[in-house]
């Protein structure tokens, strides 16, 4: 019995280790020359609303913003909204090793 029960310990801790390895860090940075009010994330390769990153703060033009990304490399859009609703889409994103994306006004974004 105490082997099973090491077993399936073990087994958890692989399975955990192996999904916190597919979640990353990616740095926003906003270059857009406004201040983004409102900032959503979403994975085209899934289904769902896109997820809020800033809640009830904002994003101040050359301000940055650490979010955690998991999922596949290639199908991401941003979603940003300034003080008067405008909304700027980044959409189809490769981030396939990006540690940092640089959002710019016109709807293009420099990925490094």
């Amino acid at each position: 019995m105490k082997l099973r029960t090491l077993l399936l310990a073990a087994l958890l801790v692989l399975c955990f280790g192996i999904v916190s390895a597919s979640a990353r860090q990616i740095a926003v940075v906003n270059g857009c020359g406004f201040t983004i009010k409102q900032l959503g994330l979403a994975d085209s390769n899934a289904s769902g609303p896109a997820q809020d990153l800033l809640g009830q703060e904002v994003l101040e033009n050359g301000e940055t913003l650490t979010i955690d990304i998991q999922g596949g490399d290639k199908g991401w859009e941003l979603i940003a909204v300034d003080n008067e609703g405008t909304q700027v889409n980044w959409q189809n994103l490769d981030l396939t090793g990006v540690s940092k994306i640089t959002l710019k006004g016109d709807g293009t974004a420099s990925l490094e």
